[in-house]
């Protein structure tokens, strides 16, 4: 009996500390971590996390609410389930969670399994819940399709036509090095500076250009009544520049 109590007291810390291993870890995703400025601005998000154990297997879940969404993130034997239900439409930009959702929707393609993503020239995300991006097809590269994101569901392939003066290489990017939950910060930097601006208005689109080997975020322009601003992002969508024009 006192050996059943120890293996139970022992389980129990090793799941709490796993658990909060995992809450780090999440936070850092969605919101950066303690000392990356670019994600401090974030709503903080509030959740609640129980464990359970089944043998050998463990598993974490975490359920986050925010205004758009109620999501479940389930971290089990080293793979991390998200299961997302929007239930507010205050729009996709700004949901961090389903960017998070649809990025991982992606990579779960069973034309990417165990194959490395690579984005071709932009992607898209536009506040009706729909993405738009290209892609460099992984058994043979010299090829590009098209996959769109729209209620939910990922579309695709559609085979793009390519000019032979089309270098492939120039504008292609690693989809290890994208974020999808950065263009809401982006959209909520974005936003920021418009709440000081006469006139201006939340953008309905942000969209990343590709270039050597970086991508650059836009828009870079908030258009007020009397005043224009030029605006940039680093990758991960922090404030870089940003001036009356």
């Amino acid at each position: 009996m006192r050996l059943q109590k120890l293996t139970c007291l022992t389980m129990m810390v090793m799941l709490c500390v796993s658990c909060n291993q995992f809450r780090a870890s999440i936070h850092d995703t969605l919101y950066g971590s303690d000392t990356d400025s670019s994600y401090k601005n974030l709503p903080a998000n509030q959740d609640d996390v129980s464990t359970t154990s089944s043998g050998t297997s463990t598993s974490a879940r975490m359920s986050i609410s925010t205004t758009t969404t109620t999501t479940t993130i389930e971290h089990r034997n080293g793979t991390t389930i998200i299961h997302n239900s929007r239930t507010t439409n205050d729009g996709f930009l700004s949901d961090a969670i389903a960017l998070l959702n649809a990025e991982n929707a992606l990579r779960a393609l069973p034309a990417f399994a165990g194959k490395s993503i690579y984005l071709y020239k932009a992607i898209h995300f536009y506040n009706d819940g729909r993405i738009n991006l290209n892609v460099q097809h992984p058994q043979h590269p010299e090829y590009i399709d098209e996959y769109n994101y729209s209620n939910g569901k990922w579309e695709g392939p559609k085979p793009v036509q390519l000019s032979v003066h089309d270098n492939i290489s120039k504008t292609l990017i690693s989809l290890d090095n994208v974020c999808f939950v950065c263009a809401s910060v982006v959209y909520g930097n974005y936003n920021r500076k418009a709440k000081e601006i006469e006139g201006a208005v939340p953008p309905a689109h942000i969209y990343g250009i590709i270039g050597a080997g970086k991508l650059t975020w836009y828009p870079q322009s908030i258009n007020g009544s009397r005043e224009k601003y030029f605006i940039s992002f680093n990758q991960s969508g922090g404030v870089k520049d940003y001036y009356r024009e």
